[in-house]
């Protein structure tokens, strides 16, 4: 018997991926349906600071279904053109902050704590240490922003396959980026992901080990493919069983790309 959490053991199910397939304002209702407490999500606007009306209905949707909002990313830029993230591009910088700034709307509106925030990739009309050094001042900047309201900023790695010019492979390198930018333990803190991880070649339960004081959050989902936990290769048993023994109390997430129907 698989020992993955569902809705009864206080898991959180990701709206943009398990329910990808319905409009934006229809998710969370599918989710109450099939017995979901807790929901994570993506920023699923398409701009930065979205019009008023548009996140009001898709915080009315949480609400008249009677879900708790744990998590949400922030904006990170045009998806389906490839782009991941703002913070460490340095001609985004007043986009990258009005995206943060309105975080707060949805802090007040659902009272979620917990915000993903991606680096951005690599773009090489700016060398690396200038990308570095932007996002160095932006994850400080918003990590004092986020705190300003009781949250916490998380970082993940990026499976190589999928963001090929994301700068972070490991728990190992947001950890050596947090502490080089003095963050390390200041409201913000790595999102362990096991499906970038394990698609990058990392041994999930010695990374565990090693990383479990700098998780504030981990997702599941399963290699190949990004399914649900049990359909690929991932030992899911030996791994949870590894995350409790830990004694980790944070969420739990599936976000897993549920097959179209």
């Amino acid at each position: 018997m698989s020992i993955v959490p569902g809705p009864a053991d206080g898991a959180v199910v990701n709206l943009s991926t398990v329910y990808r397939d319905l409009p934006l304002p229809d998710r969370a209702a599918a989710a109450r349906s099939d017995g979901w407490e807790r929901v994570e999500s993506w920023w699923d606007f398409d701009h930065a600071t979205p019009p008023a009306d548009d996140v009001e209905a898709f915080a009315s949707s949480i609400d008249s279904a009677g879900l708790e909002l744990v998590a949400i990313n922030s904006h990170g830029g045009d998806r389906a053109a490839g782009e991941r993230g703002l913070a460490s591009l340095p001609y985004r910088v007043d986009e990258f902050r009005a995206s943060i700034d309105g975080l707060r709307v949805l802090a007040d509106r659902l009272g979620v704590r917990t915000f993903n925030v991606a680096a951005g990739n690599r773009d090489l009309r700016y060398t690396t240490r200038e990308q570095r050094d932007t996002a160095i001042a932006n994850y400080r900047w918003c990590v004092d922003v986020v705190g300003s309201f009781g949250g916490t900023v998380l970082i993940e790695a990026l499976s190589v396959d999928g963001d090929p010019d994301y700068p972070f492979r490991t728990g190992d390198d947001v950890v050596e980026f947090l502490s080089e930018a003095d963050l390390t333990d200041r409201g913000i803190g790595f999102l362990f992901d096991t499906y970038h991880l394990a698609s990058n070649g990392v041994d999930l339960v010695a990374a565990w080990q090693s990383l479990a004081p700098h998780v504030r959050h981990l997702q599941l989902a399963d290699v190949p493919g990004r399914g649900e936990p049990g359909s690929g290769t991932l030992d899911f048993d030996a791994f949870l069983g590894e995350v409790r023994a830990s004694g980790y109390t944070g969420a739990i997430s599936l976000e897993y790309m549920r097959a179209s129907v």
